[in-house]
């Protein structure tokens, strides 16, 4: 499954480990044949929420604090969304 997220998005070989890191937190948070729940759900005794995935690779906008930028400079910076961290924050 990582192999396919790094080819689909042409993304370098050293986004790799993060692919996999990613393919493995959304495998645990999908249902699984044996246990007919979420393997998350298993584990934690509650149902996990999907509502905050987002497409790997997908292009997106990190915030630039008002203190690393002059008045002209661009309030973001695009980046690419390589997984996510355990905080809930997603990994830029």
């Amino acid at each position: 499954m990582a192999r396919s997220m790094i080819k689909q998005k042409n993304l370098p070989h050293k986004f790799r480990g993060e692919a996999v890191t990613t393919a493995a937190y959304i495998l645990n948070k999908g249902p699984t044949k044996k246990l007919k729940i979420v393997p998350e759900e298993a584990w934690s005794g509650r149902k996990p929420s999907v509502k905050h995935l987002k497409v790997f690779g997908s292009l997106c906008y990190k915030h630039v604090p008002d203190a690393r930028r002059t008045k002209l400079e661009d309030k973001s910076e695009i980046m690419i969304l390589i997984g996510y961290h355990p905080t809930g924050a997603y990994k830029l």
